[in-house]
């Protein structure tokens, strides 16, 4: 849901830039490890890097046992196609990867060239919540370079890497993050749990996206028929929950009046497409800026090896 909202905040940014101010800045700084106690941190590290390496590599063999899902989704702004997704994943019982590509379509393109690819990896929780262990987004925003990548220690989100340099914004500090999902985990997360148990979880949860600090809460609305035109062959029941989506930190230094504090209602539609299971169908959105949202699946998703 945060996929596609983000992503009309950059589009919204753009237009503000092209008023005379910085537009999308997606900030950099490189997490650096303190050098005190230098031998013996130095060997607790290397321990628990190889730990952790085990980890990885193990979660990483389980992936690929798994099927690959693969959808497509068309974003809309105000009834125009704007944005087209591509995304993959592969869910295990308690393990998870995923990939998004998202680029600019329709009459959009003309103006504002985007190409973004986000991945991430990591496990569920017993509760269904998503664990992340990794993210990574990289791309261009119209010409202009971006790259995102976190590591998760303890489940507090670490930037490794963060290009170009963070601007003239509040900080989030780890104590803050702590918790926090990526945009990945979220929507893996949300699939996971309707597979499971047909359920949103409905705990709070957090969302940190490199820059901003966001609450998210949901909750089970029960089975409807999806809106007109929604479906295409795969069944017209679908199961949906509404969310609440608040950024709380990591807002620009002279934003204390902006539109971003204000809440964000939507709605996700869920539905069990035969061969491929619950399935993310539609998602709404209000966004303070860009107004009503709406993500969609254009054909029946695929899954391969």
């Amino acid at each position: 849901m945060h996929f596609a909202s983000d992503l009309a905040a950059g589009i919204s940014q753009k237009n503000t830039r092209r008023r005379g101010l910085r537009g999308l800045a997606l900030s950099a700084w490189i997490g650096l490890l303190p050098i005190a106690f230098w031998a013996t941190a130095q060997q607790a590290t290397a321990q628990q890097a190889t730990a952790q390496q085990a980890t990885a590599q193990q979660a990483t063999a389980q992936q690929a046992s798994l099927p690959q899902t693969s959808a497509r989704y068309l974003i809309n702004m105000h009834g125009l196609h704007v944005l087209t997704a591509a995304v993959s994943y592969r869910l295990g019982n308690n393990a998870y990867s995923g990939l998004a590509q998202v680029w600019t379509s329709g009459l959009l393109g003309l103006f504002v060239q985007t190409d973004m690819r986000m991945q991430g990896t990591g496990r569920f929780l017993p509760d269904g919540m998503a664990e992340p262990a990794e993210y990574d987004s990289a791309g261009t925003y119209n010409h202009e370079q971006s790259h995102l990548h976190m590591i998760y220690q303890g489940g507090v989100p670490r930037i490794t890497v963060q290009e170009p340099p963070l601007d003239n914004r509040e900080e989030v500090t780890p104590a803050e993050r702590a918790g926090a999902q990526d945009v990945v985990a979220l929507l893996v997360g949300l699939v996971h749990q309707l597979q499971t148990s047909h359920r949103c979880q409905e705990a709070p949860q957090k969302f940190f996206d490199g820059l901003r600090l966001s609450t998210l809460t949901m909750r089970n609305t029960g089975a409807e028929r999806p809106p007109s035109g929604a479906s295409k062959t795969w069944g017209a029941q679908a199961w949906t929950c509404n969310f609440v989506m608040q950024q709380v930190k990591g807002f620009k230094a002279d934003s204390q009046f902006s539109k971003l504090r204000q809440p964000q209602l939507g709605r996700v539609w869920f539905e069990d497409i035969p061969n491929i299971g619950m399935s993310v169908v539609r998602i709404e959105i209000e966004h303070p800026k860009m107004g009503h949202i709406v993500m969609r699946l254009d054909a029946t998703p695929t899954q391969s090896p």
